[in-house]
């Protein structure tokens, strides 16, 4: 039985739709998370949500932000567990193969955008462990350039260190940036996709505090 695809629209997403509203109501209330600029994401049609990656709770607390099931792409080794797997691709998630260019990762990922739903998209590749931004992988660039799809630029603080049950404290902090479309940098015109990609790591830079941004901090020359 296949319990979803990347592809499909959020009414097919039983899992999703059964799952998320009691789970998102309980990791907010043990981990409540300060959100900012919520408004600035698109209603409608496909985009890219890219951000910085600090720890596992990224992406399920940025979901939890939004309150849409977003389109992540997910190593390959989750995938081969059986009820983690299943879960993934149940709320419309799909394996990759890191260290390695997936041609079907990225045209799974092509495909999200031209169906018009939210692809999740961390540029680093990994977690940072120091928490300070590492090098955007030009695969960010790659999909944005040739899907001409929004960016929607986020900056995550806070959830390494954030406690589960001190509902008192608000320890993370999800800021979401402006939408903008890679053609329009100016680094799109040299075809650089390493370029690119520093330049929209640029922008997710802007939205942490200046420890975090490590590589692109504003002196940086990159």
């Amino acid at each position: 039985m296949t319990l979803g695809a990347p592809d499909w629209p959020a009414r097919r997403l039983w899992v999703w739709q059964l799952g998320f509203p009691p789970v998102s109501l309980l990791a907010r209330f043990l981990v409540p998370a300060e959100v900012r600029g919520r408004e600035r994401v698109p209603r409608s049609g496909g985009y890219i949500i890219a951000s910085n990656h600090i720890n596992w709770k990224d992406p399920p607390w940025i979901e939890f932000a939004l309150g849409i099931p977003i389109r992540y792409m997910a190593k390959q080794e989750a995938f081969d567990l059986p009820l983690l797997g299943g879960i993934l691709r149940g709320i419309g998630c799909f394996p990759v193969r890191r260290g390695e260019a997936d041609r079907r990762a990225i045209a799974t990922a092509l495909r999200v955008l031209q169906s018009g739903l939210p692809l999740g998209f961390f540029p680093e590749g990994h977690r940072s462990e120091s928490g300070a931004l590492l090098r955007g992988h030009p695969g960010i660039a790659l999909l944005a350039l040739r899907s001409g799809a929004p960016i929607v630029p986020i900056g995550v603080s806070g959830t390494k260190r954030a406690r589960v049950g001190a509902f008192w404290r608000r320890d993370v902090r999800i800021v979401i940036g402006e939408p903008f479309v890679a053609r329009d940098l100016p680094e799109a015109a040299g075809g650089d996709h390493q370029a690119v990609a520093d330049a929209i790591m640029r922008r997710i830079a802007a939205l942490v505090s200046p420890e975090m941004r490590g590589q692109y901090a504003l002196h940086s020359s990159l």
